[in-house]
């Protein structure tokens, strides 16, 4: 059994049960995608890399709210192999993060840039979550601006068949009155990004995702 026919069988549904009165924020299909496409990969050795870790103030998960995500991830690396690192600027969030991840999965106290641009360059990412600021939709470009700048300071650890997920995208129907500029939500500007360089779009829903195409348009012979 995969890990992510677990997941579809223990957590799925959980993923689409918000606590009342809460909107659904669907991550299920997102996430069962991000599990296939890592299972894909020959080593099942995996390094993770999440800007923003779990919360979980009052000691519950909650994985139809904020995802629970490093729980999750945890569980993957340790049904596999692997390390998670983990990011986040609130102590509180850390520790009960901490709490609830085994010894595969490292939670730092940061600024989310600084800590990606000083991860060595040799060290690559299978699979990136950008999750760190949040989205107000009256004013989105705060998040969108640091979620790209996130992505810029990561750029050297990625490889060919590194996957990208940014929360809160926002593409669902529940969502479709929000102001023309906050449409792609936390991924606003990664969008143009993803688009200029050929990237594969996995899914673009409540959550959006890439995989990174491996075939450079040029050939560079430079003499």
């Amino acid at each position: 059994m995969t890990f992510s026919e677990i997941f579809k069988k223990e957590y799925y549904d959980l993923f689409i049960t918000p606590s009342k009165p809460n909107p659904i924020r669907d991550r299920s299909k997102s996430f069962l995608k991000v599990f296939e496409e890592l299972e894909k990969k020959e080593e099942k050795d995996f390094l993770i890399v999440e800007t923003g870790c779990m919360r979980s103030p009052s000691g519950q998960f909650s994985f139809g709210d904020d995802g629970s995500s490093t729980y999750m991830w945890d569980k993957f690396v340790n049904y596999y192999d692997g390390k998670v690192l983990s990011v986040d600027i609130d102590p509180v969030s850390v520790s009960n993060c901490d709490n609830v991840t085994s010894d595969k999965t490292q939670v730092f106290c940061s600024d989310s840039v600084r800590f990606l641009w000083d991860i060595p360059a040799e060290i690559k990412i299978d699979f990136l979550y950008l999750d760190s600021f949040d989205f107000e939709p009256e004013e989105p470009f705060p998040s969108q601006i640091h979620h790209m700048k996130e992505l810029c300071a990561v750029l050297k650890n990625i490889h060919s068949d590194s996957i990208i997920v940014v929360d809160d995208n926002l593409n669902e129907e529940q969502f479709a009155d929000i102001n023309k500029i906050s449409k792609g939500g936390k991924a606003g500007f990664i969008k143009d990004f993803m688009s200029n360089v050929d990237a594969e779009l996995l899914f673009d829903a409540y959550q959006i995702g890439w995989k990174l195409n491996s075939k450079p348009e040029f050939s560079w012979d430079i003499k």
